[in-house]
């Protein structure tokens, strides 16, 4: 039987999809009404999900104009960070003192599955996309929180984690240039996942801790936000 959804719920999963897609521009404001006609359903459930999307800091809602994405401030950023510093530090740490259970190989292979398709989008030009390496992202670190298994967790960390998408590298005006900066971040990043998942398996809990905090710094510094010492 498939899963049940609500409208609210499938259009939530909508609007969050065109944004991680890069359908939804920076400094643009769209019309609740017009979203509701593209997907066929009525105001409400359309009005509950940005609701939902701006508690979660990925829009702004402007009262009587309609909304627009969410910049994220230096002070969002900052909060996020030590949020992931947190909840992915503590799971990795479990996973390492576990290793190598069967729960914790699997956790480990399912990064290690991210991690190949990130560097095949690398590898071919014509399949490079960078919503396409970012959702390969939250599968590498959302895999860390299923050793877990706690719902709350997972909900917690999602509305922190999207803080750092790469679509936040440089402003819509200078289009053009963010994919070099991007593609400059995404080669670090398969260079940051591959020593995270060493460290698991070295089961040295400093040394994946100390491979969490260099990827989480480096997405600072790629978004131009001091890293504190």
């Amino acid at each position: 039987m498939s899963e049940y959804k609500t409208l609210n719920t499938i259009a939530y999963e909508h609007i969050r999809r065109m944004i991680y897609d890069g359908e939804l521009a920076f400094n643009r404001i769209y019309s609740e009404t017009k979203l509701a006609a593209q997907l066929s359903i009525s105001r409400t459930p359309v009005r509950d999900a940005l609701n939902r999307l701006a508690q979660e800091r990925y829009i702004d809602i402007l009262p009587n104009r309609g909304f627009m994405l969410h910049s994220p401030t230096q002070a969002d950023i900052i909060e996020a960070y030590h949020v992931r510093m947190m909840i992915e530090g503590y799971c990795a740490e479990i996973i390492a003192r576990h290793y190598p259970d069967a729960k914790s190989r699997a956790v480990i292979d399912r990064m290690e599955d991210a991690l190949v398709q990130q560097q095949r989008l690398l590898k071919d030009d014509s399949a490079y996309s960078i919503s396409q390496f970012w959702l390969d992202d939250l599968c590498f670190h959302k895999a860390l929180l299923e050793y877990m298994n706690i719902s709350s967790l997972f909900v917690q960390y999602e509305s922190f984690m999207h803080i750092f998408m790469p679509h936040h590298l440089i402003e819509d005006s200078d289009a053009h240039k963010r994919q070099p900066r991007a593609l400059d971040r995404h080669r670090s990043t398969l260079v940051e996942h591959a020593e995270i998942t060493e460290a698991l398996k070295s089961r040295d809990v400093n040394r994946v801790r100390a491979a969490i905090r260099a990827h989480l710094d480096s997405s600072l510094r790629a978004l131009y936000v001091p890293v504190e010492e």
